[in-house]
């Protein structure tokens, strides 16, 4: 346009807003007026005639294409020093030191109830998957300087990190698109971190459940801890109340506890009482895989309570998934979508054996004052639990060294022996006994013998153990005695004769009923008779001949002598046991 050309005024749009109009009197109107623009020296020279106008106008475009100018250096300033705030995450190699030294909350996360005086290994102390969670979010922050974590996508939870015997876990982060990071604990888990310079506002509403879908809780949430429901020590009791529990959902109030990763984990803590209050078996579950925690806010101050709400979305065999939010003050802080917990083999009975070691067993006592013990966890992550629910120390490195083909069995014996000890024990007055506070080991020549650990004293005691397939037996008794189990199956002529000699041939060929069963009873009461006798079969079944024999009792002849071996059937469908044992008291040494 020509100088001193100037543009017509713009028509005005009116803006609906959606509201009522609203008029201002005088004083609010002079509060918030801008202030009156200043005559400048430009504005007089437009007034001096024609010529004098066009430079005035010329003088103004120059300043206003000077101010855009300057207006554009100043957002491309702005802009840069946004860039400069705002860089990519860098990527970080370190490394995280996990023991009970550096982590001292984690001995109130362990897995086992010891007695006071056991080795903190004994107690399995182990990082919550929770708080491996707090370590990712932490590693991902320190990658972006001035940005928080807002929320973790895609969590796998592969291996529990033990804190005893401590561990150095490597640690990387790694940029993994606009505004994330990929953290991961070496071997043990990883979660993509999302990064934003604010938490978002846009809370979702907490959710509401019908009056008519829920009930009262029977468990309170004191007894949750007390009656180790749960296994949490004080530091990761953030559980208050138990308020309501349904089909598909459960609700609770938490306390903010002060321990990394604590107020999560109790999230994961009212899961697991769901399905505990609603199923009887495999309700021992630990989390494996979180699909998003998005978060509205920092997190809450220790002491600060929160509703937790959870909603069942899953359930099968293997896996329990879940839903949940936490909220604080009447807003949702945190959102959980695709939380998922692993199922492990559980029964009411493997469930009162961890939560009262002390004085709960996993072999049942039988007539006659010995134990059984049938396999009932498949699962070798289950069986790993078991394992470090009775052996401890050193028994744990035997346990490791054995071949795996080989640790099944050997785990059913040592649970039928140290359960055996304590049923005799408890009969004769003995206060409640660990397994931990018992050792079994094996002298030279093989036979296994007891002793007590952690000042837990023991009288004179004799034990033997046996294992076949999927069930251990054991029994104990102040002086010699012997047990063995076998599984009720076909056997070959040839192994018929090289067991048993002519006149126990024909006593077998004798007797009614199930050969198979028969032969079973033959061989373990030859096999209870040389562990008494502490010299085993040496590869002659015949010098240990049976003389007599009825469905609950076998006369064996072995040195000389005559011993009186009991026999019970032990099955446990579709396997076929038979045990035998036999003791030499006072009475028949004389």
């Amino acid at each position: 346009r020509l100088p001193g050309h100037r543009p017509a005024p713009s028509k005005a749009v009116k803006l609906d807003l959606g509201g009522r109009l609203i008029s201002l009197d005088d004083a609010v109107r002079a509060r918030i007026a801008l202030p009156a623009a200043r005559e400048t020296v430009v504005d007089n020279l437009a007034g001096q005639g024609p010529l004098a106008a066009e430079l005035a106008a010329l003088l103004t475009d120059t300043a206003r294409l000077a101010s855009t100018a300057l207006a554009g250096a100043s957002l491309s300033r702005e802009s840069d020093a946004r860039s400069f705030h705002v860089k990519a995450p860098v990527e970080i190699d370190t490394t995280l030191e996990v023991s009970v030294e550096a982590m001292p909350y984690l001995l109130d996360h362990c897995f086992f109830k010891q007695p006071p005086q056991a080795e903190p290994g004994d107690r399995w102390p182990v990082v919550p998957a929770t708080t491996v969670i707090d370590h990712l979010m932490d590693f991902a922050e320190q990658a972006a300087p001035g940005r928080r974590a807002v929320a973790v996508h895609d969590v796998r939870l592969t291996q529990w990190i033990t804190a005893v015997p401590a561990v150095t876990v490597g640690v990387r982060v790694r940029p993994h698109g606009p505004g994330r990071v990929l953290a991961a604990l070496d071997g043990y888990s990883q979660a993509v971190v999302e990064l934003a310079p604010a938490y978002p506002a846009d809370a979702p509403a907490p959710w509401r459940f019908p009056a008519d879908a829920e009930q009262v809780p029977e468990t309170t949430a004191a007894e949750l801890y007390a009656d180790r429901w749960m296994f949490h020590g004080p530091r990761f009791q953030g559980v208050t109340e138990l308020t309501a529990v349904g089909e598909r959902h459960v609700r609770a109030v938490l306390t903010t506890p002060a321990a990394p990763g604590a107020l999560l984990d109790n999230v994961g803590q009212v899961l697991g009482y769901w399905i505990m209050s609603r199923l009887a078996e495999r309700t021992t579950v630990f989390p494996v895989a979180v699909r998003e925690i998005r978060f509205h806010g920092p997190h809450p101050a220790p002491g600060e309570r929160l509703e937790c709400l959870v909603k069942i979305t899953g359930l099968t065999g293997e896996f329990l998934d879940a839903d949940m939010q936490l909220v604080h003050n009447g807003q949702v802080w945190a959102q959980f979508t695709g939380w998922r917990d692993r199922r492990f083999d559980s029964t009411p009975h493997i469930r009162q054996a961890d939560r009262t070691p002390e004085s709960s067993t996993l072999s049942v006592e039988q007539p006659g004052g010995w134990a059984l013990v049938h396999e009932q966890w498949p699962d070798l992550a289950t069986r790993e639990l078991i394992m470090r629910n009775y052996l401890a120390g050193t028994e744990r490195d035997a346990y490791a060294t054995r071949p795996p083909r080989g640790r099944r069995q050997w785990l059913l014996g040592r649970i039928a022996a140290k359960d055996a000890v304590r049923h005799y024990l408890w009969a004769r007055g003995e206060p409640a006994m660990f397994p931990a506070e018992l050792r079994v080991g094996n002298d030279d020549a093989g036979r296994p013998f007891v002793t007590g650990a952690y000042g837990r004293e023991l009288p004179p005691l004799t034990i033997s153990v046996a294992h076949r397939a999927e069930a251990g037996v054991a029994i104990a008794r102040p002086w010699p005695c012997g047990i063995d189990v076998e599984e009720v199956g076909t056997r070959r002529e040839s192994t018929v004769d090289a067991a048993l000699g002519a006149a126990e041939q024909a006593l077998f060929a004798s007797l009614p009923g199930d050969p198979e069963r028969w032969f079973a009873r033959f061989w373990t009461a030859k096999e209870a008779v040389a562990k008494l006798l502490g010299t085993g079969l040496r590869g002659e079944p015949r010098d240990f001949e049976v003389v007599a024999a009825a469905t609950a009792e076998l006369t064996v002849r072995a040195a000389g002598r005559e011993h009186l071996v009991h026999c019970a059937d032990a099955d446990r469908p579709p396997r076929r046991y038979v045990v035998a044992w036999t003791e030499e008291t006072k009475e028949t040494a004389g």
